[in-house]
């Protein structure tokens, strides 16, 4: 009877202990759960946050000092505020950007939930414009407005004024059209926006997928042909190099950008580029005035986006354009979708477009030049 009584309380010391372990367990898995969060909102920065990308040290002196000769531009980026500035500076060093060109950006586009929407923009062109205020060797600002915005073009004249060297529009993009604008991108409003910007010699760096808003936007072309307009992404008809060609072809003031975006679009990008390197070359090379280097990485204090990860963005844009052939490093293929990494090979070796130095000089630099350095 003794040992059956001991044997029980045994059982019960015992049943205590694996309890106890238990909880221990489940603290700890929520204590690492919220340090991860926290981490990746950019509150528990590490030191390797802040380390170049081991690519940089291996790039060769001759490769270094054919791009220094360029004065790189990157004409399309977001940066969600002047916390993101050390390392942005120092990825700027590392991969020898000698100026940047900052976009207007809502809430929306740095955290990718719709729950957001288009909002907060307004704090981040005043962040924007404060950032080329203090560093004006470094960065221009284009601001944004809300295309439903009933005092939209007194908001951009304000911005203007302030210092803003151009205007970014969001409207011909089919995500943000569908989830918050619903507003043709030729609307009377916004044309009332694109005369201003016509008249005063202000450019704009406008989201166009000319598939879906083709005679909207050629509406526009038209009636404002003095109006720069810079359609990033290969305006959204990398696929169409007739398309394109046909767009540069009939309007002279209409530029475009080499970016993709977010990793699955810039792998699909650099793909499509890839399996018809020979037909790039020769557009880019005919429309080499007409091209401008951009990565939109999307700057944010979200911990996956280290110096290390924005380092290897923009150099894989300058293999593509530089290289025969070239590799895309694992981060880039980490951030991908897990839908979008299904079908892909991270050993797959792209072609290049190999690009001379008088087009890469264009692309890199002087097309930028010479659109924004001339607004006053």
């Amino acid at each position: 009877m003794v040992q059956k009584k001991a044997s029980t309380k045994e059982i019960a010391r015992r049943g205590k202990k694996s309890d106890l372990w238990f909880y221990v367990i489940i603290i700890i898995l929520l204590v690492t759960m919220f340090l991860w969060y926290f981490r990746q909102i950019g509150y528990l920065p590490l030191w390797i946050d802040n380390q170049p990308s081991s690519l940089i040290a291996e790039i060769n002196p001759a490769l270094t000092e054919r791009r220094a000769n360029f004065k790189i531009i990157n004409a399309h980026e977001h940066v969600q505020s002047s916390r993101n500035l050390p390392i942005l500076l120092k990825v700027m060093e590392d991969c020898q950007i000698e100026k940047l060109i900052i976009l207007g950006t809502s809430k929306y586009t740095f955290y990718l939930n719709p729950k957001y929407g288009f909002t907060e923009y307004d704090k981040n062109n005043e962040e924007i414009i404060n950032i080329s205020k203090q560093y004006p060797d470094k960065f221009i600002a284009l601001c944004t407005i809300n295309p439903l915005d009933e005092n939209k073009l007194e908001k951009l004249k304000k911005f203007i004024v302030d210092g803003a060297k151009g205007l970014k529009l969001y409207n011909g993009h089919g995500f943000f059209y569908d989830n918050f604008f619903r507003l043709p991108l030729d609307d009377p409003g916004m044309m009332e926006v694109y005369s201003y910007c016509e008249e005063r010699g202000i450019p704009i760096l406008y989201h166009v997928n000319s598939g879906r808003f083709l005679p909207q936007f050629e509406n526009i072309l038209q009636n404002f042909p003095n109006l720069t307009i810079i359609a990033p992404h290969f305006i959204l008809t990398s696929s169409n190099l007739f398309r394109l060609s046909r767009l540069l072809d009939s309007y002279p003031n209409l530029y475009t950008d080499i970016s993709f975006g977010h990793p699955d679009f810039q792998v699909a990008g650099f793909k499509r580029i890839s399996q018809n390197a020979e037909a790039f070359k020769k557009f880019m090379r005919k429309y080499k005035d007409r091209i401008l280097f951009g990565t939109d990485i999307v700057i944010t204090s979200y911990r996956a986006k280290s110096r290390s990860y924005i380092d290897e963005i923009v150099l894989s844009y300058f293999d593509m354009l530089e290289k025969e052939e070239f590799t895309l490093p694992d981060s880039i293929y980490k951030m991908m979708s897990k839908k979008a990494r299904e079908n892909i090979d991270p050993e797959t070796v792209y072609k290049g477009l190999n690009l001379d130095d008088v087009t890469l000089r264009m692309i890199y630099h002087d097309n930028a030049k010479r659109i924004f350095w001339k607004v006053d």
